[in-house]
């Protein structure tokens, strides 16, 4: 009789824990990634790909002639002394948090 109530219970309360849980739910649960239906309606995969990190940021130095940025200095000679002052990439924190962990 005890092995019957406690299954039952169970079986009862299953079913009653997936009703609030719609498949892009238990699919990002499973996967670990942004899944929803809406993403098919753009005619994307059912789950969002991975954020990568994000781009670097320019490197800026100004002249007489104005500010120029480039995106590669380590390509470029002679690269003057930066305009901005500061960090150049996100914390462990920041990144954290970007990517919703």
């Amino acid at each position: 009789m005890r092995i019957r109530l406690g299954l039952g219970l169970c079986l009862m309360a299953f079913p009653a824990m997936l009703t609030a849980c719609a498949p892009d739910q238990i699919a990002s649960a499973i996967t670990g990634r942004d899944c929803n239906s809406a993403y098919l309606y753009d005619e994307e995969d059912f789950c969002a790909q991975p954020k990568g990190p994000p781009p670097p940021q320019p490197y800026c130095t100004t002249s007489f002639e104005g500010t120029d940025c480039y995106a590669r200095p380590d390509l470029t000679p002679n690269v003057a002394r930066q305009t901005a002052e500061g960090p150049t990439a996100l914390t462990p924190e920041q990144n954290r948090a970007r990517m919703g962990q």
